[in-house]
């Protein structure tokens, strides 16, 4: 912004860009954590049906299918977009995770917790670019009264 200049105030369309970005990477961000609760305990003594498999599944299509237009979203306020891939791509079936080793179980939830992380700090991010609500003026209110 050059200096002498006024900011232009943001206007109803902006609000709507930046509400529609939101609503975009809190649904992702959502997503992330349903995605999580299918292996946030071990799955070593766990019997994995075909029905958690399918919803497993799904969800990670979801994730990876929305992937781009999250990142395109969220932008600059978030650095991890290869990271949630090389997550997505190392979780392919719940049998996959049961047969990972602690330390790599470990490290994935670690790898997942730091992108979750990273994610809300973008909302965060975001949500400081809403601009605040427009106040009516008082001559309005006063002509109304």
């Amino acid at each position: 912004m050059a200096f002498g200049k006024k900011q232009a105030k943001p206007t109803q369309k902006d609000f709507l860009a930046i509400d529609n970005r939101l609503a975009i990477c809190k649904e992702y961000t959502r997503l992330w954590q349903e995605y999580f609760k299918f292996f946030s305990d071990s799955l070593v003594d766990k019997k994995i049906s075909d029905r958690d498999e399918q919803a497993f599944m799904q969800i990670v299509n979801v994730l990876a299918s929305n992937h781009f237009r999250y990142v395109e979203m969220v932008g600059d306020y978030f650095k991890g977009g290869d990271d949630i891939l090389k997550v997505l791509t190392d979780t392919v079936s719940l049998n996959t995770l049961k047969t990972m080793s602690d330390a790599q179980f470990s490290k994935l939830q670690i790898e997942w917790h730091t992108l979750f992380i990273a994610m809300n700090k973008a909302i965060g991010k975001l949500n400081a670019l809403v601009p605040p609500p427009v106040e009516p003026k008082a001559g309005k209110k006063a002509a109304a009264a």
